[in-house]
């Protein structure tokens, strides 16, 4: 009996968590994560198609998922990092192209992309720019 007590009470504090942990989540700008990469591969039928993942978290790697077998050829980065396109489909080797936020590719053979900061590819800042002006 005291085993049905104890897990009326856990549902019904579950019940009025999940509607507030709902809500929290829609009023957060971040819940979507980072954006969305688009990329275009060529099925098994030869039929162009359009594929999309959206990360979740930089420093990771993540395989285009239906360009496994039939690499991406086209890749639109919709996000708000860096995204590293590899040819691998683990992130491994050379980097086939390095897209900013809003850059698109052609002619690639990509598998996986690995996401970075924006903010750490802005290339090489002179440290005494300041006091030359």
């Amino acid at each position: 009996m005291r085993l049905r007590t104890t897990a009326a009470a856990f549902l019904a504090s579950l019940a009025l968590v999940l509607p507030t942990a709902g809500q929290s989540l829609a009023a957060d700008p971040h819940h979507d994560g980072l954006g969305v990469l688009y990329y275009r591969f060529t099925d098994g039928d030869e039929e162009d198609r359009t594929g999309q993942i959206r990360p979740g978290d930089n420093d990771t790697c993540y395989q285009l998922t239906h360009a496994q077998r039939h690499p991406a050829f086209a890749v639109k980065n919709d996000t708000e990092s860096v995204a590293v396109i590899f040819r691998d489909g683990h992130c491994g080797g050379q980097s086939e192209e390095t897209l900013r936020p809003g850059e698109r590719a052609y002619n690639l053979n990509a598998r996986s992309v690995l996401f970075k900061p924006a903010h750490e590819h802005h290339g090489h800042q002179d440290d005494d720019w300041d006091d030359d002006h």
